[in-house]
């Protein structure tokens, strides 16, 4: 395997292209030529723009660029970023209106002998920044702890530079753990949500922060609670089989009383934290839908579920507006609401959440046979048609089985597309959220954020780009395993009895047992090959876990047959011991979103390799 890094072949394409002049912003071994302007009152981002692009160019050429405020002399040559005082007339605009660029979106472009970041001050700036030190002095942000900058004579830019970019989605994020817990990192992704935690304003702040502690999903068991209302007033919850439910209810959404509790409840969190974007109103996470006659008349009406929670929703979010007139109302369109009513449409301030959970994920959804991916595509148009602030909630990892072989990389930028061309604003791209290491969690979430940005950049070079950068000379052989194991998906999805969903099981692993001598050699050569690396080597270690979490689980149950030889055990043992031994090195692995499944796999492992076998909790 002979492929050139994307960042390599962007150095030589700049060097080795026309004879056009560059500006020198750098140049190793001579004294710093350039200087950072920021504007006098930059925002906190800005200042931490400036930050970056300094210290970034000094590790990549060994010169500290100084920094300076426009309350100083325009330098002889600057790096403006941001709207400075000097910036419209070197744009040759005067007075003339800003670029439409967002909060998100910059604007590269070279005015010799200057160099203008034209950005928001909220993030545009400081994303900017970020493109300038990836597309020009080679810097790579793979993973929290894993960034390349690399030694170079120089950092050039064409003088014919300019390059305008504006988001393809006005919310991104890629939600896996090591995105969410390290906004440093989010920010050097672009990516802005960084799942509702106060982010510091230097990384661009949290713009669409759900607020009064009413999250994305799954409030109505906080608006209304069983344990306060249900004993006095069963008529409030689900008719489900002619009984009224407790537990695992859902409101009647009908009854008026419900919907005043509710609308009250909701703008006392709104009035003890205004100013969120958003404030969710939504289901509860399981079935048990009203079956009442006032429900069932209007659901019948609607000809889907979705019609008593969109009535219900528009009634609260039409009393939130006259008090709150900018707080949006995010409710879900999920599982048994996720077709849109027929004749009920969404206030102004109302925006649904539309869930893709139920879809197969080794193709892009409008690719594939299954019948639900038929059936989502219906559903995504009938919510576009009503709204132009569609919020999607997809998925992209195996949630029972965070750490098996999820073979699903092709199939995500085919599905940001499908989703930005079906009117898609605010993308969440739900991963592995609780630890690090699940099946290539890094190259995923990597993935996703370059897409959310800009759905059409080619998946080849940017495949290259992350294996060289992140497992070095380990890159041809995880690149081979990667390669077989999506190839093997995509053929056995090909048929609708096949797919590829997110609480598949161990047992529905397409990968054959044949595969697993082949996968095995990949990933001793891979480990071999960065043995004297300790950066890449521990990436490639950990990469392994999924193939190796899966021929345990494959094996164990063998175990117990009369069959199982002696090398099958010591195989299984040394492998549970191998899988606990990289846990307890990362810290911070999970094997499943459920907690008691995940201490019931640890315990398993555990029991397995100890001698007498321990007690194992209850599942």
């Amino acid at each position: 395997m002979n492929r050139m890094p994307f960042f390599a072949a962007c150095a030589c394409a700049l060097s080795l292209g026309s004879a056009e002049a560059d500006m020198a912003l750098a140049v190793r071994g001579r004294p710093a030529e350039y200087t950072i302007v920021v504007p006098e009152a930059a925002s906190p981002s800005q200042k931490y723009a400036a930050e970056e692009l300094r210290d970034f160019a000094e590790r990549t050429t060994g010169v500290r660029l100084p920094i300076a405020t426009d309350a100083s002399p325009l330098p002889a040559k600057a790096i403006l970023l941001g709207r400075t005082k000097y910036t419209d007339a070197l744009a040759g605009r005067g007075e003339g209106p800003w670029p439409r660029l967002g909060e998100d979106g910059f604007r590269l472009a070279a005015r010799p002998p200057h160099l203008l970041v034209e950005g928001a001050p909220e993030r545009g700036t400081l994303y900017g920044v970020y493109e300038l030190l990836e597309r020009f002095a080679g810097c790579r942000w793979y993973a929290s702890w894993h960034t390349v900058a690399p030694a170079r004579d120089g950092i050039e830019v064409p003088e014919s530079l300019d390059d305008l970019q504006v988001p393809a989605f006005a919310m991104r994020e890629p939600y896996w753990h090591d995105v969410i817990r390290h906004p440093e990192f989010a920010a050097r992704l672009r990516a802005n949500h960084n799942s509702n935690r106060p982010a510091d304003e230097k990384y661009g702040g949290c713009p669409f922060r759900f607020g009064g502690g009413l999250g994305s999903c799954h409030t109505f068991e906080a608006l209304l609670p069983p344990d306060r209302y249900y004993d006095r007033h069963p008529e409030y919850f689900s008719l489900v089989n002619g009984r009224r439910l407790k537990h695992h209810s859902q409101p009647c959404l009908t009854n008026p009383d419900v919907l005043r509790i509710v609308t009250s409840n909701v703008l006392e969190r709104i009035r003890a934290d205004p100013g969120a974007k958003f404030y969710g109103v939504s289901q509860n996470d399981w079935y048990n839908f009203c079956e009442c006659p006032a429900c069932k008349a209007v659901d019948d009406e609607e000809e889907s579920h979705a019609g008593t929670m969109i009535r219900f929703v528009n009634a609260v979010a039409e009393e939130v507006e006259k008090e709150f007139p900018d707080a949006v109302i995010e409710t879900l369109a999920y599982q048994y609401t996720r077709k849109p009513p027929k004749k009920t449409r969404l206030r102004r301030n109302v925006v649904p959440c539309l869930c893709t959970i139920e879809c197969d994920f080794a193709s892009p959804i409008p690719d594939s046979p299954y019948g639900q991916n038929a059936s989502f595509m219906r559903d995504i148009k009938g919510w576009a048609d009503q709204t132009d602030q569609l919020y999607v909630w997809d998925y992209t990892t195996d949630f029972l089985n965070y750490t098996m072989p999820f073979p699903n990389v092709y199939a995500l930028q085919g599905n940001i597309k499908f989703f930005r061309d079906s009117n898609v604003k605010e993308l969440f791209e739900q991963g592995a959220y609780q630890g690090r290491h699940a099946d290539f969690a890094e190259l995923k979430a990597w993935l996703l954020a370059k897409w959310m940005w800009n759905p059409d950049l080619p998946m080849e070079p940017l495949l290259d780009d992350f294996f060289a950068g992140y497992y070095g000379k380990a890159a041809p052989f995880v690149r081979d395993y990667f390669e077989a194991i999506h190839k093997l998906q995509r053929a056995c999805s090909s048929s609708p009895e096949k797919p590829l969903l997110i609480f598949d099981s161990v047992e529905k692993s397409v990968l054959p047992d044949a595969f697993l001598d082949f996968a095995s050699g990949c990933w001793r050569q891979a480990v071999e090959a960065v043995k004297d690396d300790p950066a890449t080597s521990y990436n490639v270690r950990m990469a392994a876990f999924s193939f190796d979490y899966l021929r345990l689980e494959r094996l164990r149950p063998k175990l117990g047959d009369a069959s199982a030889t002696p090398e099958m055990r010591a195989e299984a043992k040394r492998l549970a011991q191998s899988l606990l031994d990289r846990m307890a090195e990362a810290k911070d692995i999970r094997l499943a979103e459920n907690h008691d499944r995940n201490g019931h796999l640890v315990w398993r492992w555990k029991t397995l390799v100890a001698e007498p076998p321990a007690a194992g909790p209850a599942r």
